[in-house]
């Protein structure tokens, strides 16, 4: 089986949840699961950007990388990725740490301004990505070798340059490329809720065209719009599941493979 997790930023700033987390891919591996880790640190990095005066801007969720938010990214990023590696390590998983260009593990450009909000008003996003191509020889290889990798969201052009990717869509474009059984986002939410202030609306289970229903008709709240679009995104692709949990719930991640937590979005309603 292979799975591919991505975790939020937001539940990386914790030690004892990393360290905890890490124990569960540890059993995943014990059991056979093939595992690669995309991670983002969104949370870190904005607030690196302003506690050294770097503004923080985004539209409908997704940032705007100027070359001070980059540089910024790069360190963040960089960082967050060591940490990660070295609790998986300590939890006993041979994991290897790296950013999404190593290895031509993908191969991208510079996304071109992009029609955002009700009137369609071009805008540059900076230093964002836009994958061209996978090629799935390094996770592969690494994977036969008994590693799991651990890929930040940065990725590079033709010439080199450096460019940032928001983490959702690099873990769809991975899990279509790797042809995966399982893609789990980790975050600090139980799930999709059709009501936030209703701890009793989570959606359980949520079909393809029922995930497009609720975008269209504005249900999510700004900062899950790229989770559902990239998840959308993923299914119609053929990764068969998409799964939305909370990593501040004991053994979540692993209860969510069985279903039993979170939200689990499918191409078409679970029997």
């Amino acid at each position: 089986m292979k799975v591919l997790i991505k975790l939020s930023g937001k539940i990386l700033e914790s030690p004892d949840l990393r360290r905890y987390l890490s124990g569960q891919i540890k059993i995943l591996r014990d059991r056979g699961s093939k595992v690669l880790i995309v991670h983002g640190a969104g949370k870190q990095l904005s607030e690196y950007c302003r506690n050294n005066g770097i503004p923080v801007i985004q539209h409908s969720g997704r940032r705007v990388t100027d070359i001070n938010a980059l540089e910024a990214a790069v360190k963040v990023f960089s960082s967050v990725n060591r940490e990660i590696t070295a609790d998986l390590i300590f939890s006993g998983v041979k994991a290897l740490g790296c950013s999404a260009f190593d290895g031509n593990l993908t191969t991208s450009r510079k996304r071109p301004p992009l029609p955002m909000g009700e009137n369609g008003e071009k805008v540059d996003f900076g230093f964002v990505a836009e994958i061209e191509k996978i090629d799935p020889l390094l996770v592969d290889t690494l994977w036969d070798a008994g590693l799991t990798m651990v890929v930040s969201s940065l990725c590079a052009d033709a010439e080199g340059q450096l460019l940032n990717i928001n983490a959702d869509t690099l873990a769809a474009e991975l899990a279509v490329a790797l042809s995966v059984d399982f893609l789990v986002s980790v975050s600090d939410v139980e799930g999709l809720f059709m009501d936030l202030s209703d701890p009793g609306s989570l959606i359980p289970n949520l079909s393809l065209e029922e995930a497009r229903e609720l975008l269209d008709h504005n249900i999510f709240s700004e900062g899950m719009i790229p989770k559902i679009q990239n998840a959308i995104s993923a299914l119609e692709r053929g990764v068969p599941r998409y799964h939305l949990v909370s990593g501040l719930d004991r053994n979540s991640l692993l209860r969510s493979l069985d279903g039993k937590a979170g939200t689990v979005l499918t191409g078409r309603i679970p029997a």
